[in-house]
Order: structure tokens, then sequence, then C-alpha cells
């Protein structure tokens, strides 16, 4: 793929590589080592706007960036125009100059409360939302499905509702909100939606490897790309996107992010919340089942980076 800066109003973005959303997964840590691989914008997990305004512990250590806000872009979800906006205005969102709009989470939990990607059954709320954060003066970017339902293509409609609103960016997860990550993605829906405006289309989905990044903006003509869990599974896959020369192992990548997290959340709840990415780092390896039995009963970093040193 053809790797370039994006002008994303007056914001201008290294390139064309971003790293995903996603809960539980790009805190601080991950953002970091993924900036370090040559992401050119990395998203928060999705923050709770309401939970801003309320004060929650739990929605304000998700904004943690220790010096990369201007390359991280928070994304908040919300259903209320008035709480969305809020938070874009806050002193919480001061150091970011991006803020991006979640109207793709499938979880049920958000899904219920109206959030999500279920403002994609709600065309005037969503347009309301995207409005008023606009008004908030920071650059406003939308993360959308391409529907709720397998044949729904909403994509065209609300990338267009999205810059005649006032976004600057538009990232389209090629699927729709009852396969959550499974199945190969719409990209004659990205296509579509892209030709259909003049501001950058993201397009997200299915992308583990440079193969899949090539044939995602071949087939849709996006203006880039978005890596989720393909990004966590081959670390350096961002690195090869954007050529960025490293020369971390895995090994010492691994040992990295573990030393991030524990600047934050301490030994024991590191060695907890590690185990989650245990899957990704070492799955088809010699020996997989053997190591992530022990990293799963290993109760701080020590024990846990003696298991790698004799692993890899």
């Amino acid at each position: 793929m053809k790797v370039q800066p994006l002008k994303l109003g007056e914001v201008l973005v290294k390139n064309n590589v971003f790293l995903a959303p996603m809960a539980g997964y790009t805190d601080y840590s991950i953002r970091k080592l993924q900036l370090n691989m040559g992401i050119g914008l990395a998203f928060t997990e999705l923050v709770s706007a309401k939970g801003l305004y309320y004060g929650a512990e739990g929605s304000k250590e998700l904004l943690y960036s220790k010096g990369n806000e201007k390359q991280t872009a928070v994304q908040i979800f919300g259903s209320d125009p008035y709480f969305m906006r809020w938070a874009c205005e806050s002193e919480y969102l001061k150091p970011f100059d991006v803020v991006d709009i979640n109207m793709g989470c499938p979880v049920p939990k958000v899904f219920r409360n109206g959030e999500g990607s279920a403002l994609l059954t709600d065309a005037k709320k969503a347009e309301s939302i995207v409005k008023e954060c606009v008004k908030s003066g920071k650059v406003i970017t939308v993360k959308i499905r391409t529907g709720q339902v397998q044949g729904d293509d909403i994509a065209t409609e609300y990338a267009l509702m999205a810059e005649n609103s006032g976004a600057k960016l538009i990232t389209i997860h090629g699927r729709v909100r009852e396969v959550y990550y499974s199945g190969e993605p719409d990209f004659k829906a990205i296509e579509k939606a892209k030709k259909s405006v003049k501001i950058p289309v993201i397009a997200n989905g299915g992308i583990f490897s440079e193969e899949d990044a090539d044939k995602m903006m071949e087939k849709t003509g996006a203006d880039g790309v978005m890596l989720a869990r393909g990004a966590i599974a081959d670390p350096f896959l961002s690195a090869k996107l954007t050529d960025t020369k490293t020369d971390i192992s895995l090994k010492n990548y691994i040992i990295e992010h573990l030393t991030l997290m524990a600047e934050r959340l301490g030994d024991i709840k590191t060695a907890m919340e590690f185990k989650k990415f245990v899957p990704y780092y070492f799955k088809g390896m010699v020996g997989f089942k053997d190591v992530k039995l022990k990293i799963y009963q290993a109760t701080n970093i020590k024990q846990i980076i003696e298991i790698i040193e004799q692993y890899l």
C-alpha cells in the first residue's frame, strides 16, 4: 500500500496507517509501542462522555498518554449531544487535537443504551452529535460500521452525513454489527462511501498482513487503513506497512509491554491483565499450550519475564 501523510483539518498526521480503538487492548502501553513501530495515529480505548462528565476514574484513566497526545486521538461514545460536546470541550481532552466519535461498537450493553452502533439506526441523532462536537473546535472524526445486519449498507449515507456535519475523516469498519469481528469486510460498501465524499476515508477490518492491507486499499480506494487485532497478533505489522526500521525482537517487545503496563498498573494487576495478550503473542508457536499455562499461573511480572526468557 502507498503510505503517505494525511491532512485532517489543521492537523497533519504523519501517515495513513492507524491503530484502532480496542476496549481492553489499546491502552497507553500498546499505543506507545505501536507509535514506535510507525503508526500514524493511535486511538484510545472508547471513553464514555458521561463518564468524563461525572468524573469517573475509569474513564479518566483511559486518557493516560504521557507525552503522546499529539499522536493520539481520543475516541468517545455516548448518545446525548450535550455530553458529547461537553467531553470535547473539557479539560480532560484539552491535550488532544483529534476526537473520534464511536458509532460502531457492537457490544450489547453499549447498544442498549443507544450508543455505539445503535447510532446507525438514528441518523438524525448521529448528525446532531457530530455537529455539536464540531462546535468544540476539535478536529472531529467518526467511526462507523456498514450497518446492523447482513445486507445493510449505510456507509455512504453516514459518510456524507459526517462530511456535511463538519467531520474531517471517517473510518469504516467493513462489517455489520451482528457479525462483530468475523467474516470478510464489505469492500464494495467502503468503496462506494469513499467515492461519495471528499474527506479521507480509512478502511478497517480483517487486516492481518501486508497482503490484507494491499487488498483493502485496492478494493476500496480508501485513503488508509486501520489495524486492530492484526497489530496485536503481529506487533511488527505496522513497521512492515510503514517501512519503519526497528531492531527490537519479539521477546524485548513483549518485555517492554509488560514494563510499560507495570508503570501504571503495578506488578500484580499487570500480571493479570497481560494474560489476554498471550494468545496473540504466542499462538502457533511450538510449545504454545505449555507457555500459556505457565503464564496464566504466574502471579507477578518477574515470573512472566522468566518464562518469556526461556521460551523466546
